[in-house]
């Protein structure tokens, strides 16, 4: 193979590689506060991001997007605690939600545990606390 043509192989999956970044599309979660007394308090990170600690009231949400990543490795968790219990989720597992959720997961923290929006049916999918109260 000529060096002109590797070079020509080389700029091509360059250029696919790009436009494959390019053409990521966003993935958009809802956290929603639906303790019915008492406060929701959050922690929601990834590999790569920590979104902070924030406090939420009844029906508050905490919306976030981002990009997942190629090779759909992506995972987003969160660290829940109500009065009723606590516990660690993946609020978005590449692999496992976008099954359930596509790219816009909706989460209802209720009193007995997070729920997610099933899509497209709208059902919840919900899962105690992992240490109750």
């Amino acid at each position: 193979m000529s060096s002109f043509n590797i070079k020509l192989v080389v700029l091509s999956l360059n250029l696919l590689f790009i436009t494959l970044l390019e053409a990521r599309s966003t993935a958009h979660v809802n956290i929603i506060g639906n303790v019915d007394k008492g406060t929701l308090t959050i922690h929601c990170y990834s590999e790569d991001d920590d979104l902070g600690t924030h406090v939420l009231a009844y029906n508050q949400a905490f919306p976030f997007s981002f990009s997942p990543n190629i090779w759909g490795t992506t995972k987003f968790y969160c660290d829940f605690s109500t009065q009723f219990g606590s516990g660690n989720y993946a609020v978005f597992d590449h692999q496992m939600l976008t099954i359930r959720c596509g790219l816009n997961c909706v989460w209802y923290i209720k009193d007995n545990g997070p729920c997610l929006v099933i899509n497209p049916t709208h059902e919840l999918w919900c899962q105690p606390w992992k240490k109750p109260s």
